[in-house]
């Protein structure tokens, strides 16, 4: 009796200590026991949580300044942009700044969560051209004042001020040689259209891509991703151009 007790015990302690060395892995050339394997996820949990905590108070913070930089150089642009027009549309509209706000914190946050899912670190300039004008669109940023007295009828150009204040912004972005291809063309287009007879205008007359891309941003649902598209094919165009 006392030798199978005694065979007993050793198995029960050949056991353990299989249990012990089957419970031990190999991890980067260290050897963890499940406890501490437990213990060592659990205190870099609460290390990789600080440093979130800590790279999104940074990222605030940097989201913060360009947001209060990029705000003031729209609205040098609205001064410069304002100052071309005629009377009747100085005295009609003007700039938000609480919309404009919103414009450039959307704008970041879109531009930040691209830049995350491609893992780039720049946005190009198809992107800042791209969201400027999705965001500008969005909030309208230049009202009409309330005491603007319109006659009962309101220009054209004031109903689509923002569209067109969009893509004043949006072309600074681009190279000269894409603005100058956009404006010719237009210039071309509209000649072409003023020498038809009235009656054939509506019928027979072209559009040209400056118009095409006001009219889709008056009418037609559009993503930040259409437009760079739109913008890198513009580019592509450009370099084709002797």
């Amino acid at each position: 009796m006392t030798v199978m007790s005694n065979n007993s015990n050793l198995a029960n302690s050949s056991r353990k200590e299989k249990n012990a060395t089957s419970d031990c892995l190999l991890i980067k050339g260290r050897s963890y026991t499940i406890p501490e394997l437990e213990q060592e996820i659990e205190s870099l949990e609460e290390e990789v949580t600080t440093a979130k905590d800590e790279i999104r108070g940074r990222l605030d913070d940097l989201i913060c300044l360009k947001t209060n930089l990029r705000e003031i150089s729209l609205e040098q642009q609205f001064d410069k942009f304002i100052e071309r027009k005629e009377d009747i549309v100085k005295k009609a509209v003007y700039l938000n700044k609480c919309l404009l706000h919103f414009v450039v914190k959307s704008y970041y946050d879109d531009i930040h969560r691209y830049k995350d899912y491609c893992g780039s670190k720049w946005a190009n300039n198809h992107k800042q051209a791209a969201y400027t004008i999705k965001w500008i669109v969005k909030f309208k940023p230049v009202q009409i004042r309330e005491n603007y007295d319109s006659g009962s009828v309101l220009s054209n150009e004031i109903v689509d001020i923002n569209l067109i204040f969009a893509l004043v912004c949006a072309f600074s972005f681009l190279n000269r040689k894409s603005i100058d291809l956009i404006f010719k063309e237009k210039k071309e287009v509209d000649k072409y259209n003023l020498s038809l007879p009235r009656e054939k205008q509506e019928k027979e007359g072209k559009q040209s891509f400056y118009d095409k891309l006001l009219y889709n941003l008056r009418y037609r649902p559009f993503s930040g991703k259409q437009l760079i598209a739109i913008f890198e094919a513009l580019e592509l165009q450009c370099s084709e151009v002797v």
